[in-house]
């Protein structure tokens, strides 16, 4: 009888101690999935499939804009990368009036030239005394140097979009 208290204390012990061991290796292996090393490559695979899912919705987003670019009709002026205005003038008439500023422009002292605004046609002027810098100056040498493009200006919503995709033309004021 002794004999056999004694092998169920053993038996008792071992089968503890097998699941005391079954736990540690349970909690090593969860410790182990939840590693930086573990993590990089599921990190890494979700990265490229966001990215490629984002890829997919910028597609889709700039073919949308390309189908409202289409559509729409009127003159583009861009000012910098997040402002388009329509514009009342043809290219034509964006140059002539472009060249009398210029002239108009040069004749002002320096103070005139501070407080002078260009308008280009659209709902916002563009001044010299904004943030304290002189733009105008630089529309200026543009003029004279006879690149008119470089200052934003596109025949159609079509033109405009196919160098700036990603605007919305519903954003263009």
């Amino acid at each position: 009888m002794e004999k056999l208290k004694q092998n169920k204390i053993w038996i008792t012990i071992v089968i503890i101690g097998i699941i005391v061991i079954a736990i540690l290796l349970a909690m090593l292996h969860q410790q182990k999935q939840n590693s930086p090393e573990a993590q990089s490559s599921s990190y890494a695979s979700s990265v490229k499939a966001s990215s490629a899912s984002t890829s997919i919705q910028d597609q889709n987003t700039e073919k949308a804009y390309a189908k409202k670019a289409a559509k729409m009709k009127g003159h583009v002026l861009a000012r910098g990368a997040d402002y388009a205005f329509f514009t009342k003038w043809s290219f034509d008439e964006f140059k002539a009036y472009l060249d009398k500023w210029a002239d108009n422009y040069a004749k002002l002292g320096q103070k005139e030239k501070y407080s002078a605004t260009l308008d280009f046609g659209t709902s916002v002027a563009t001044k010299n005394s904004d943030y304290d810098t002189k733009p105008l100056d630089s529309i200026y040498d543009a003029v004279k140097a006879g690149k008119y493009k470089d200052l934003g200006y596109y025949d159609t919503v079509k033109d405009f979009n196919k160098q700036h995709s990603a605007f919305d033309p519903d954003d263009i004021k």
